[in-house]
This record gives C-alpha cells, sequence and structure tokens, in this order.
C-alpha cells in the first residue's frame, strides 16, 4: 500500500536542521516538530507566522469543536502543546528561545511570539534530550494496556514534568478511581446520545478527511450509521481484551493510572501553560516506556467538570484526563496537514524551496563575482603586458 502524503510530516530528521542557515529558516525547521503535537479529533488547531526573526503562533479557530469544546478550551490547550514541541526543538538544536505569552492582548488569538536566541552556553538535560527523541513518534495510543502498574518512580517524574509548566497532577487513588470513571461513562453516554455530537463526530472522521491531512479518517462510517450509532466509540475511550472498544466492564480495569491535569487559575495564560505540561507530561511517559491517551468526556460537560472539582477538591481548574500505562505495541501515528497550509513566512506560504532559492541566488551571484573577479585580472594583466 502506498503511503500517504499526509505521514511524511514524521520523516522529519534532526541531521537535516539548518545550523548554518538563517533565524527564519531555522525556526521554520523547527515548526516541522511543532505540529507533531497531539489534537483533539487530529483537528490540528494552530497556525504559524515568521516574520523577520519572530515566529508567531496562533490559536487557528477555523478548526474549533463548537460541540464538545464550546469555549476553545481544548484547542488552546493543543496549540500551546504544538508551542511546547517548537520550544523543546529550539533548545535541543543548541539555541536560546525567548517566549513572551499573549503579546498582543487586541488579538487573542495570538498565544506566543518565539525568537531563536544565540548558540545556548548550556547544555540540555539527558531528560530534556529524550523528551525530543521521544516527539517523533508519540501519539495518543487507544489501544489495551497491560495489567502493569504505573511506578511510583515513574508516576513522580510525570509529577515533576507538570509543575516545572506551572501546572498541576492529581492522581487518583483506589477510592476515588471508579467514581471518576463512573463519571466519564456518563459523560460518554451523554455525549453520545447528543445528535450534535454525533455530527461533530462523523464530520472529523469522515474518510475524505485523509485528503486534507487531518481528522481521524481511519474510524470513517458511513454518515447514516455514525448518526444512528449510540454506543461508545475506540477513539473516546480505548480497546478492551478481544480488539473491541472496551466494556463497561473492562473500563476500569484498562486504565492502570489515571491522572488529572489542571491549573491554578482559569485564564489564558493558565490554559497556554496547561498545553505545555500536557505535552510534557506525554513526552516524559514515552521516554520511559508509558503510553498516554485521554478520557476527557467529563471536562466537556460544564456540570460534570463541576462534580469533578467537587470529587477531587483540587484549587484551581481540570482541563485533562488522561489514562497512563505500558502498551503492548506503539501507537498508530495520525496525518498531519502539510508545512504550507500551517506557516507563512514574510506572508508568503512556506514552500519546501523557499530558502533553498535564495541560497542559490546567493551562490549565482557569488559566481558571477567570481567571474568578474577573473575577468578583471586577465584584462589588467594582458594591459600592463
Amino acid at each position: 500500500m502506498q503511503k500517504s502524503k499526509f505521514m511524511d510530516a514524521w520523516s522529519v530528521s534532526k541531521s537535516d536542521f539548518p545550523h548554518d542557515g538563517s533565524a527564519q529558516e531555522k525556526l521554520a525547521f523547527c515548526v516541522r516538530y511543532a505540529i507533531l503535537a497531539p489534537s483533539p479529533f487530529n483537528t490540528q488547531p494552530w497556525f504559524f507566522e515568521i516574520k523577520g526573526d519572530t515566529l508567531t503562533v496562533y490559536a487557528d479557530r477555523r478548526y474549533c469543536l463548537p460541540v464538545s469544546d464550546p469555549d476553545d478550551r481544548g484547542l488552546i490547550i493543543a496549540a500551546s502543546a504544538a508551542l511546547y514541541n517548537l520550544r523543546l526543538a529550539i533548545r535541543n538544536f543548541g539555541y536560546e528561545e525567548i517566549t513572551e505569552y499573549l503579546p498582543n492582548t487586541e488579538r487573542e488569538s495570538i498565544l506566543a511570539r518565539v525568537k531563536i536566541g544565540k548558540k545556548s552556553e548550556v547544555s540540555v538535560t539527558p531528560e530534556s534530550h529524550k523528551r525530543f527523541e521521544a516527539l517523533t513518534s508519540f501519539e495518543f495510543d487507544h489501544s489495551a494496556f497491560s495489567d502493569k502498574a504505573v511506578s511510583q518512580e515513574d508516576v513522580q517524574a510525570l509529577k515533576d514534568a507538570v509543575v516545572q509548566e506551572r501546572a498541576w497532577l492529581y492522581i487518583c487513588d483506589r477510592d476515588c478511581k471508579p467514581e471518576i470513571m463512573n463519571m466519564i461513562a456518563e459523560a460518554d453516554q451523554t455525549q453520545t446520545m447528543n445528535k450534535n455530537f454525533r455530527r461533530e463526530f462523523a464530520s472529523w472522521t469522515d474518510w475524505r478527511r485523509k485528503l486534507g491531512g487531518d481528522g481521524l479518517p481511519q474510524y470513517a462510517k458511513s454518515f447514516s450509521k455514525s448518526m444512528n450509532t449510540f454506543t461508545p466509540s475506540e477513539v473516546r475511550r480505548f480497546k478492551g481484551g478481544e480488539g473491541d472498544v472496551a466494556t463497561d466492564d473492562e473500563f476500569t480495569n484498562g486504565v492502570p493510572l489515571l491522572a488529572i491535569l489542571g491549573s491554578v487559575t482559569g485564564g489564558m495564560v493558565e490554559r497556554i501553560l496547561t498545553g505545555q505540561a500536557l505535552m510534557r507530561l506525554c513526552l516524559t511517559a514515552a521516554s520511559r516506556g508509558l503510553s498516554v491517551s485521554t478520557l476527557n468526556q467529563v471536562c466537556e460537560i460544564p456540570e460534570l467538570r463541576l462534580r469533578l472539582h467537587d470529587e477531587i477538591n483540587q484549587q484551581g481548574r481540570a482541563h485533562v484526563i488522561l489514562r497512563i500505562g505500558h502498551s503492548n505495541g506503539k501507537p498508530e501515528l495520525n496525518i498531519r496537514r502539510p508545512l504550507s497550509s500551517v506557516l507563512i513566512v514574510d506572508d508568503q506560504p512556506y514552500h519546501d524551496d523557499m530558502f533553498a532559492s535564495e541560497g542559490g541566488k546567493k551562490q549565482k551571484m557569488s559566481s558571477k563575482r567570481s567571474f568578474f573577479n577573473k575577468f578583471s585580472k586577465v584584462f589588467l594583466a594582458k594591459k600592463a603586458s
């Protein structure tokens, strides 16, 4: 079977980084890592603009989910996860990065502006390097997890990763886990019974999504079947022991570790920090042999989200519910839109020859100068003789 061109994003190689290129070229290359971030329904709600030596990161509301994410909380978190990947790439290529959050309050879709600084005199930590290495193979994993427990050492590493990004991680113990799982099942059923949610789901799992590089076309059904199916889906839950969607009986047992990611307050900056904390947690987990998927239905229904806050008694806002454990295989990588559709450089859509052509012009000018210099030497030599 021929490989889809929309899988090319996963083939990015650090050996191709343009160490001798301009700041624009370096930033454009690092965007290749940014777009590998996961997102709800693989909507990829981000956009990047390079002007001069500055890269602006946008939350792209063209890819919103009005039913399951009406206030764009998940959209902001996903775009901020992409921002984390961008910053991680810059640092791992040996440069300082200067990031300013919400630089323009009149344009609320602008999440951050990033500049690539001078060569860093401080080496990246081994942990940062491992996260960077895990980036090109991470995706949310909806397969069945093994019964192996997540070690306390791993749990602490995940907590530390989140705290470094100024967020918090609540680990559900054996007492609260059944109640939270019941709430997730309730939320799952509530959403599935909602006609508008089923239509949204059908839209983002339509088979034609594979022609544009987004969504989850591998879960495609006919429109009528999607609109008349009231049972949970694999992408909203996970696979059970028989390879089908986990049943209610398998639901709790299929979650070795249930964690809730949140922020101390609920403002825009906190959502940006939560998105970066989510990505850092995911890459930390992957670097330690763990897999992650979301069970975020509760956070998508306001009434149940309030109940969740009462249940866990944490200060601030819960944003993402995570299932963490050991998978028996590798996660299925999702398609990505091409760089040309998510990046503009000096008001022009990005294309692969953009910087190569500039290099070619420089080389041509250099060749012309070299020829002129040789011609001048010959002419002067003849004149002297």
